[in-house]
């Protein structure tokens, strides 16, 4: 019998998997080494190459699918990487899924073989904080900010007693009006807070799971029964907590391949130790490093102006030359604004959609004059925030829908909180909570019928209730912040805002922290494809109140490698450029 073809869902030739790479992609597929640790920079291919590893071997039979887990940090990551691995031949088996979502699949199977009661779930720190706090004492920016040390403190596995000690030695100034010595009292009481009601967070999780696999050994040994092959992509973004658990899935074991880019490590600040990475082989002694350098995304001149703001040597682009990026000062943000619409009517050329587009800050309050200006010009424009906030509805009706009918909501939403939870907005905790109006929506149901099951609740949402969540997303130019912008990608992107004190921020003191906004300028600069748009406002409006900025001093750098760039291609080759861009678009598999 012939052999299906590629995508026909049937067991193909390992040898297919190799089909497209280029010769480092290859080795990183193909090299028997473990643990293996593959650097792998902007538009490199990680994704193939992580797919591709897993889809070799176990077509090889040097992996069983039921025994491998690949972690992410988002669920889209995971359900994208089944989806290649099904396009790929590979028999189902493969689990994929966030740290948390992994983590609470361990407790709950511990809790359940022991005949424990399953402890609640915390889906919003942030009520719990505002406790602790007392009426009046915070306003929103301020408890926020005191969430976000709280969530920083426990993924850095810190007690109370040490929070000072370590916000000091790394830099980290306390939010506005608190000293760190008053976090580490409301710290304190959080942690009490929460034994009192024994309930546990998102952040509890990663931890709790780590803990029982470290006194348990009986546990230990049927966790990595199950789990012999272990995955990490975006491993540049692991924090201490989650190192532990991964340490804690590992045991003895050494087959362990993570992939991660130090260039795009900008998540210090929440928690994340980039070193980690640098640190793989001392840790694990024996690990092999595989480093991915080209950038098979971006032209060769989005690539020279990105790699400049770094301080290094630019990275080898497989694509044909493009144009040249644009970097422009104007009188106010105002100015920038409308000349920012002009120029993306020009990018939106023939076969391009609006959401082909893009405009980036580093805040959102720098994307409110863009906003104003496209609703002016009548370009169709949406918030990330707005559309990340629909898709996590999406899933999270998803998730309910694939669930027993019959089962209690208050049970089930316990998983989707996990399920659904992702790497939150900046100066937010690490991971979001569930989808606020499906939560509200979800409370107010339980509380009117107390015995409610997922049946009841997606009824009532079927007779109107669904209309509330927001789910439908128009075509429109993205606007996003730099973070939010990690691991999306856009044929033409507009970078503005480039002031200095905003990139890097002003709060950016230590050389650690302004080493990582060079970083995340990267990252921004590194989501274009074919055009990219830098510029900055000499005068800034917010309200009532205006200042005057000066050029990010970040841009210089970028300018000199724009200078130097050849010159921008003529039109007969800037459509050859599109219609190769529009066919890579078609390509299945493509990282």
């Amino acid at each position: 019998m012939a052999s299906p073809p590629p995508g026909a869902g049937g067991v193909q030739s390992p040898s297919r998997v190799l089909v497209g790479l280029t010769d480092a992609q290859r080795r990183a597929v193909q090299v028997d080494d473990a643990p293996l640790c593959v650097l792998a920079g902007a538009g490199s291919g990680k994704t193939t190459v992580l797919t591709r590893r897993v889809a070799r071997r176990s077509l090889d039979g040097t992996l069983r699918a039921e025994h491998a887990l690949v972690v992410t940090f988002t669920r889209k990551a995971a359900g994208e990487l089944r989806d290649r691995l099904a396009r790929l031949g590979v028999p189902g088996g493969v689990r994929a899924g966030t740290f948390h979502a992994v983590a609470l699949a361990q407790l709950r199977t511990y809790w359940a073989d022991r005949g424990t009661r399953p402890l609640a779930l915390v889906d919003d720190p942030t009520r719990l904080v505002r406790a602790v706090l007392g009426p009046g004492d915070a306003g929103p920016g301020e408890l926020a900010a005191v969430v976000a040390e709280v969530h920083w403190a426990q993924v850095r596995m810190l007690r109370p007693e040490e929070l000072t000690t370590a916000a000091l030695a790394t830099g980290r100034g306390a939010p506005p009006g608190m000293t760190h010595g008053d976090v580490a009292e409301v710290f304190a009481r959080y942690l009490g807070e929460k034994k009192r009601r024994g309930v546990l967070d998102l952040d509890d999780l990663i931890t709790s799971a780590a803990a029982v696999l470290e006194h348990d050994p009986v546990a230990a040994a049927a966790q990595r029964w199950r789990t012999r092959h272990l995955f990490v992509d975006e491993f540049q973004d692991v924090n201490p907590a989650q190192w532990r658990l991964l340490r804690a899935w590992l045991g003895d074991g050494r087959d362990l391949f993570v992939v991660g880019d130090p260039r795009q490590a900008i998540y210090s600040w929440n928690g994340a130790d980039p070193s980690l990475l640098d640190r793989l082989p001392s840790l694990l002694p024996g690990t092999t490093v595989v480093r991915l350098d080209d950038n098979h995304r971006s032209t060769p001149q989005v690539v020279s102006a990105a790699t400049a703001v770094l301080g290094a040597d630019a990275a080898q682009a497989s694509r044909p030359d493009g144009p040249r990026p644009v970097v422009e000062g104007f009188d106010d943000d105002d100015a920038e604004a409308v000349a920012l619409s002009r120029w993306l009517r020009r990018a939106h050329r023939p076969g391009r959609r609006w959401s082909h587009l893009a405009v980036l800050a580093r805040t959102n309050a720098r994307l409110e004059p863009v906003a104003r200006a496209l609703a002016r010009a009548g370009i169709p424009y949406r918030h990330a925030n707005d559309a990340a906030a629909a898709a996590r509805q999406r899933r999270a009706l998803a998730d309910l829908r694939r669930m027993q009918v019959g089962r209690s909501l208050r049970s089930a939403l316990a998983e989707v909180v996990v399920e659904v939870a992702a790497r939150a907005p900046e100066g937010a905790p690490g991971v979001g909570g569930p989808p606020p109006t499906l939560l509200r929506l979800a409370d107010e149901h339980a509380a009117e019928y107390p015995d409610g099951t997922v049946g009841d609740f997606l009824e009532w949402l079927a007779a109107g209730a669904d209309e509330e969540l927001g789910l439908d997303r128009a075509d429109g130019v993205e606007l996003s912040t730099f973070h939010r912008a990690k691991g999306l990608e856009w044929p033409a992107v507009g970078v503005v805002g480039l002031e200095d004190g905003m990139v890097p921020i002003a709060y950016a003191t230590t050389p650690d922290a302004v080493a990582e906004e060079r970083r995340l300028l990267y990252v921004a600069l590194t989501r274009a494809e074919d055009d990219l748009w830098c510029s900055w406002a000499a005068t800034r409006r917010s309200g009532d109140r205006t200042w005057r900025t000066q050029a990010s001093p970040l841009l210089s750098a970028v300018e000199e490698a724009v200078a130097l760039a050849g010159p921008t291609p003529s039109a007969d080759a800037r459509e050859m450029v599109a219609r190769v861009a529009a066919l890579r678009t078609r390509l299945p598999d493509v990282g």
